[in-house]
């Protein structure tokens, strides 16, 4: 069994609120006169991103102002289970929550989570929502700082906050409709987004410098100023430079003419969450189900268009959710005493004894990571896996 580890030699850290703007490097940042330098990337076997691993101890710990570390047991029925997790003030003047994620500026990435958190100078971190491990692209909403750097897919759970300690839990889409001078009104199917699908896919400059399809046989159809300047057939493996001021439009399996788009065309587009008030939240990390709503369990996978083998899954897990007091709670669960980790339904059920009355699952098994001061304190680095994407929490010390 995974035996949580123990949190040792504790300490608070400076660190400045991160910006829009993705780290490079230390150097870099140097370069352009920056005011934070990010730490050079560690090795990824590094041994001294091990944490040591006695027996788990119930604790309950304030490693910053607005931040308490809890390790406790939960119990249910005849099940046991340690959980290692962080309650966060999201209220509180010195501490702030972002999307962070592997390898920036481009959305083409993952590294160990102690990597992801020492490149972003955060003080802590919990792993975030879905990717594709094969090619390395988000599979879900990321949002920060009001731009999108991937958007939601199949109306799936997120989570979205604001710089005040506004928190919504719920299902999201993202609607985007394209209109021509003419009238045609083509709907983009995702934004920035590794997710494929028939349709036509919207990519930014937020997705990184360039754009390689990802199925045979796309058309692309560049956009610049609300116009098509160009009309592009999409080899698998070519990379084509994303426009600054502008997007590429991916069409795939023929679902739209390229002809009814020719160069020239003027368009304007449209753009809204569903619900509307997702909008008015700055960050957003997206993943699925629902586990909790108003201190009841309303999961249902098969609305997220998760399947049944997952529901049911036991495994290692990551959650995140809101308390009737309005702090977060940073959650990683491994596996129960004398068994394997929880399927949804029984991480629902901890999270409630926990104290947490609306939660979201996050992406788990290898990828359940929860870092906190330079280490992971939930499990051994060596037996995390790589992820994309994670929640970072920022303190500062005046």
């Amino acid at each position: 069994m995974l035996k949580p580890s123990l949190l040792l030699g504790l300490c608070l850290v400076s660190v400045v609120w991160g910006t829009a703007t993705p780290p490079q490097t230390a150097q870099a940042q140097e370069q352009e006169g920056g005011t934070v330098n990010i730490a050079q990337r560690p090795p990824e076997n590094d041994e001294s991103l091990e944490t040591p691993e006695p027996a788990f101890r119930e604790q309950t710990t304030e490693v910053a102002p607005g931040v308490r570390l809890r390790q406790e047991y939960v119990s249910f029925g005849r099940e046991r289970f340690p959980v290692v997790a962080l309650e966060v003030d999201p209220r509180h003047s010195g501490v702030q929550l972002r999307p962070i994620w592997g390898e920036p500026p481009s959305m083409t990435g993952t590294e160990p989570l102690v990597t992801m958190g020492r490149r972003w100078r955060v003080l802590a971190a919990i792993n975030g929502g879905f990717f594709n491990r094969d090619n390395r692209l988000p599979l879900g909403a990321i949002r920060r700082d009001s731009q999108w750097f991937s958007g939601p897919i199949l109306n799936r759970g997120a989570i979205g906050w604001d710089n005040q300690g506004n928190v919504k839990i719920d299902r999201l889409y993202l609607r985007e409709v394209l209109t021509t001078s003419t009238g045609r009104r083509v709907f983009i199917s995702h934004l920035n987004s590794g997710y494929v699908q028939a349709g036509v896919a919207r990519y930014t400059p937020a997705w990184g410098r360039s754009y390689t399809p990802l199925t045979d046989n796309e058309t692309l159809l560049l956009v610049r100023n609300n116009q098509i300047t160009r009309r592009l057939s999409g080899e698998a493996a070519s990379r084509f430079p994303i426009p600054e001021d502008g997007y590429i439009l991916a069409v795939r399996a023929n679902s739209v003419s390229p002809r009814q788009f020719p160069v020239g065309t003027r368009v304007q587009l449209t753009s809204e969450t569903i619900p509307d008030d997702f909008v008015n939240y700055p960050h957003i990390i997206g993943a699925g189900p629902l586990l909790l709503r108003n201190g009841g369990i309303v999961l249902n996978g098969a609305a997220e268009k998760f399947s049944n083998a997952f529901n049911r899954q036991t495994a290692s897990r990551s959650a995140i959710g809101t308390t009737s007091q309005g702090t977060l709670i940073l959650a990683a669960v491994h596996n129960r005493v004398g068994g394997k980790g929880p399927n949804l339904r029984e991480l629902a059920q901890v999270l409630q004894r926990l104290g947490v009355v609306d939660a979201l699952n996050l992406d788990g098994g290898s990828s359940t990571s929860l870092y906190l001061h330079d280490r992971l304190i939930d499990r051994p680095a060596s037996t995390a896996a790589r992820v994309h994407n994670a929640i970072g929490i920022y303190v500062r010390q005046d």
